[in-house]
């Protein structure tokens, strides 16, 4: 089904502000100009916890009824918190949480909290912090080996371009 045309424009305008102002720990957004509704983000693991130092990738699939209906949200990159490549609960299998007004800029934030979290969710696994750290270390290196996820963000080839994406900060 393709997307309506307010799903169009709402999408569009959303990657544009994505873009010029990223969300912090998100400084990379792919989205193919073949379908705005398949986002990939680059997160960067949150200091002070667990993931620090890690990179991670996640996925938005949003609806063609996206901004009424709420997206598919997962995480690419084995991380020890959420199941690769499945639908984190809160989204799409809680539809009467969802509101219109949420973006993908609150949604890569939203995530990325609850990511630091232990609540339970479908698709969450339980590791230990000593596991997530270790996955942390092991992320860069697995997601440049991803063809698919290199192809998005070759910057994963290169730890001095991954080292550049740290410091760089968004605006206010």
């Amino acid at each position: 089904m393709a997307p309506s045309k307010l799903c169009v424009t709402r999408l569009t305008s959303e990657l544009k502000a994505f873009r010029a102002n990223p969300p912090p720990l998100a400084p990379l957004v792919h989205v193919s100009e073949k379908d705005i509704l398949d986002w990939y983000i680059l997160l960067e693991g949150p200091p002070s916890s667990p993931y620090e130092g890690g990179w991670f990738v996640m996925r938005i699939k949003f609806k063609p009824a996206y901004p009424f209906e709420a997206p598919a949200v997962m995480m690419l990159t084995p991380n020890g918190r959420f199941a690769e490549n499945q639908s984190v609960c809160t989204t799409e299998w809680h539809e009467e949480n969802w509101a219109p007004q949420w973006s993908a800029t609150t949604l890569t934030i939203w995530f990325l909290s609850f990511m630091t979290t232990n609540e339970h969710t479908i698709f969450g696994v339980r590791t230990t912090d000593e596991q997530k750290r270790s996955l942390a270390e092991k992320s860069l290196a697995w997601n440049a080996a991803q063809p698919g996820l290199l192809k998005r963000f070759p910057e994963l080839a290169s730890k001095e371009k991954m080292e550049a994406l740290k410091m760089k900060k968004p605006t206010t």
